[in-house]
């Protein structure tokens, strides 16, 4: 399949200004979101909902990226000394309640994907393991990790991240041996569908040994460190893989077992999330064949969703294309048929957008890309709720809110989106 360009050309000289932009409002909004799914045991709410669909759940993969995103904004100097010690207080009761997880009797081990908000094993029929997880949650961890160590409290650290011997001790070590040892196998996706080989999760579990390798090195424990660069360069050569012969697109998944009938091309925003989740002063992800997957995505969505067909809002203001999951996803946010435009996803592009803006192979396109990101934000704007509210969804035909309601992902989403771009020099709105 070769990527197909002619969303991106229209949108680029055929489409007004973008005028407005992201919004340090609904920056707070969304930090605000966020805050409001964090449980005081240490739990994060993936959402409200309870029914249809029922999201009142922990999840390791949402929590980890949510404290990423969490840490992202402690860490940054524009952010509110009082915001800062609050974030940092709440990831102490985080600590806690994943290393609970970890020691929590359950049917895949360190795989299991989803927990009761008391912590207790959820054992309903479910796609398990995912073994993106661990390796989500060691990222975020080793990031906080960093910050303790920075304040004086290495012995905390060793104590209840990284002890390092053997058997595993500490949150971090547990799931760096999680990792090591298990990357190979094969396991569900973050879409939670499809058993396989997969290029998000691989991607997550080889960025974890790495950065788990730094702080072992750190920590006194190269012998660690070494067999966790070793695996991890096995997993880079495996990811080779997923690149398409000509280099423009990136597979999702390879060696699937359990794949979806009416799921038959390569597409999959999975990739672009690799990609934004793993960025660390650059792409850490074939960029050339990340681009071209991310304008494919683009060209098709422009087509398949009724509400891409709209490139301007009532003030005339420039809107970015909506994005879902995949091509040919069902998932309706309630049940199964035509599927929709996520959040997460349309964010996605702008995050995408602004990384590729810093990137000096792009220093030429800079002006567009900001532009192209200031109309994902004002897309993302256009459908949310009136208060900023943002669940998993919105329709494809009329553009209203579905699916699962203040989902902590999507709040997420928009913290990270709006601190990338902010680092490649986008100045918010009010």
């Amino acid at each position: 399949m070769k990527p197909a360009w002619s969303a991106l050309i229209l949108i680029l000289f055929f489409s007004p200004p973008a005028h407005s932009k992201m919004s340090a409002k609904q920056y707070s909004r969304s930090l605000n979101g966020v805050q409001a799914n964090l449980i005081e045991n240490g739990a994060i709410l993936a959402s409200p909902s309870g029914q249809e669909p029922n999201y009142r759940f922990h999840w390791v993969r949402d929590s980890a990226l949510t404290w990423k995103a969490l840490l992202s904004v402690a860490s940054a100097p524009d952010t509110a000394s009082e915001t800062r010690v609050k974030i940092l207080a709440d990831a102490e009761s985080w600590v806690n309640f994943e290393t609970l997880l970890q020691e929590t009797p359950k049917l895949t081990g360190l795989g299991e994907p989803r927990f009761e908000l008391n912590g207790r094993a959820n054992f309903d029929p479910w796609g398990r393991p995912q073994n993106d997880g661990p390796a989500l949650r060691a990222i975020a961890m080793v990031e906080l990790a960093s910050i303790w160590i920075q304040s004086g409290r290495q012995d905390e650290v060793e104590a209840k991240l990284y002890g390092g011997r053997l058997p595993a001790r500490g949150l971090i070590k547990r799931d760096l041996e999680f990792v090591a040892h298990h990357w190979a196998d094969q396991s569900f996706d973050l879409w939670e569908e499809e058993k396989g080989l997969h290029f998000y999760t691989l991607h997550a579990q080889k960025t974890a040994l790495e950065k788990g390798a730094g702080l072992a090195l750190r920590l006194n424990d190269p012998g660690a460190a070494s067999y966790y660069l070793e695996q991890a360069g096995q997993i880079r050569a495996l990811l080779s893989r997923f690149v398409s012969p000509d280099g423009k697109l990136l597979s999702y998944a390879i060696d699937r077992t359990a794949p979806l009938p009416h799921k038959n091309s390569p597409l999959d925003i999975a990739v672009i999330l690799a990609a934004i989740q793993t960025w660390d002063g650059g792409f850490q992800v074939p960029l050339r064949a990340a681009y071209g997957t991310l304008l494919t995505l683009i060209d098709d969505a422009a087509r398949r969703y009724g509400i891409n067909s709209r490139r301007t809002d009532e003030r005339g203001v420039g809107l970015g294309v909506a994005l879902g999951r995949y091509p040919e996803d069902r998932y309706t946010g309630t049940g199964f048929g035509e599927a929709n435009p996520w959040f997460l996803s349309t964010l996605a592009a702008a995050e995408f957008f602004c990384r590729l803006a810093m990137d000096p192979q792009f220093h030429a396109s800079r002006t567009r890309l900001l532009m192209l990101a200031d109309r994902q934000f004002n897309r993302v704007h256009h459908h949310m709720l009136p208060d900023g509210g943002m669940p998993e969804q919105f329709d494809r035909h009329s553009g209203y809110v579905r699916g699962a309601r203040d989902l902590t992902w999507s709040y997420a989403s928009y913290l990270t989106a709006y601190r990338a771009c902010l680092e490649a020099g986008n100045r918010p709105a009010p």
